[in-house]
């Protein structure tokens, strides 16, 4: 009930309680195979096609990205809820399929981090690492033209566009 005998978010990540139960919960992860593709082609997009997908993923169904929401889970091994370089290229770069160049993760990292805050953050990663069967889905699709359609009227304007991006 005191504040102040409260623990910090970081004391009570590293509670050996919460460690022995992660550690019981990790040891079955896995992540999906899939993601290092997903990643070279988010990094090769366009614009357009980022922020499409940025938007899709704030706001889809968490029972269709249950994979990549466990894999971010390993991946931020310190738990603060956003991956840091380091932490991001060794996670990825476990998965057997890798095939992003060590020359490549400053501009993986660089294309990813679309709010520009030096890591990436839950989203950020899930739009990065979708899969294009989730987000080519007509009712996703729609959704995400429904974003840029600003005014409703069933087309997108240059003036739409410019807003959305």
């Amino acid at each position: 009930m005191d504040v102040d005998k409260r623990m910090s978010t970081t004391e009570a990540y590293d509670h050996p309680w919460l460690q022995k139960q992660w550690e019981k919960e990790e040891k079955d992860l896995k992540i999906p195979e899939d993601v290092p593709n997903s990643i070279m082609d988010f990094m090769n997009s366009v614009n357009f096609k980022k922020t499409t997908l940025t938007f899709l993923a704030s706001r889809i169904p968490e029972e269709q990205i249950e994979n990549l929401r466990k894999a971010f889970i390993k991946i931020d091994t310190n738990g603060d809820g956003v991956l840091s370089k380091e932490e991001l290229v060794k996670g990825v770069s476990a998965v057997p399929e890798c095939n992003i160049n060590p020359e490549d993760w400053d501009l993986v990292i660089q294309l990813m981090d679309t709010n520009n805050n030096g890591s990436i953050d839950y989203t950020e990663f899930i739009a990065g690492c979708m899969q294009s069967y989730i987000y080519l889905k007509e009712n996703n699709l729609k959704e995400a033209f429904e974003y840029f359609d600003k005014d409703g009227n069933g087309t997108i304007t240059v003036e739409e566009l410019k807003e959305s991006l």
